[in-house]
């Protein structure tokens, strides 16, 4: 039984594959090449592979091309709306600019007419229309029930000459008085309160609003042929010496 199958294995032999390459030129050989049942297995797992490769390849390549492409898009689109965005807004950065500039320039016109205001009701206007000799007095005057040397200014002028309020105000109280005759009061509603005296009938009466150059009396001649006014300034109550918010101009 041993030799008979060692005679079968000398009998079998090792298959071979052969490539033959024939060349159309007589002068070259013909070439072959043997190639083993195990090498032809190992070139078809080999293709089979490298296909398999170059497929995963391909649709990966793909895949990640398709996921850059949306990427992209998104960040096209996000710039796009980023964009728009930063148009609107800027936008509304002009349109508050100019609103701030409008309001800007409205509260600068409002605080200088405030200013304008404030400055024409203070009591700081020369409060006769012509000459006149001036004398810096005190009198005694009664305040809160007990008498007071306060500061004064008296006027000796002509006939004819106008008495105008200082400042802007209202006139708050009229009343005659021993001394001079007449007496007004005018309140610039900032704290100050000019008083005024003199002789003559006012040409005004209580709870009238008065410009500044606004007429109180026109004079008319005294006992002694002058005529006097008497001028008086309050505070917050006290009274301040005149000078020291008269202006006298020429």
């Amino acid at each position: 039984m041993t030799g008979e199958k060692n005679e079968k294995k000398k009998k079998r032999r090792a298959s071979y594959y052969y490539a033959i390459t024939i060349s159309n030129d007589p002068k070259t050989k013909v070439r072959s090449r043997r190639y083993t049942h195990w090498m032809l297995r190992f070139f078809e797992i080999f293709s089979a592979v490298l296909v398999l490769v170059i497929v995963g390849f391909v649709a990966y390549a793909n895949y990640t091309g398709a996921v850059t492409a949306t990427k992209v898009e998104a960040l096209k689109q996000s710039l796009a709306e980023e964009q728009e965005r930063n148009e609107e807004l800027t936008a509304q950065n002009d349109y508050l600019n100019e609103k701030i500039s409008i309001l800007s320039e409205t509260v600068n016109q409002k605080t200088e007419v405030v200013a304008q205001i404030e400055e024409k009701s203070l009591p700081t206007g020369y409060p006769l229309s012509g000459t006149a000799d001036l004398s810096e007095r005190y009198e005694d005057v009664k305040v809160d029930g007990e008498m007071v040397n306060v500061p004064m200014i008296e006027f000796t002028t002509s006939a004819g000459t106008y008495v105008v309020a200082s400042g802007d105000g209202t006139v708050s109280m009229i009343k005659e008085e021993p001394v001079y005759g007449w007496e007004v009061r005018i309140d610039h509603g900032n704290g100050y309160v000019t008083i005024y005296r003199a002789g003559s009938e006012p040409k005004v009466k209580q709870g009238d609003e008065i410009p500044r150059g606004g007429l109180l009396y026109e004079l008319e001649t005294g006992d002694d042929g002058a005529c006097r006014v008497a001028y008086q300034i309050t505070n917050e109550g006290k009274y301040i010496e005149p000078t020291e918010m008269l202006k006298i101009e020429g």
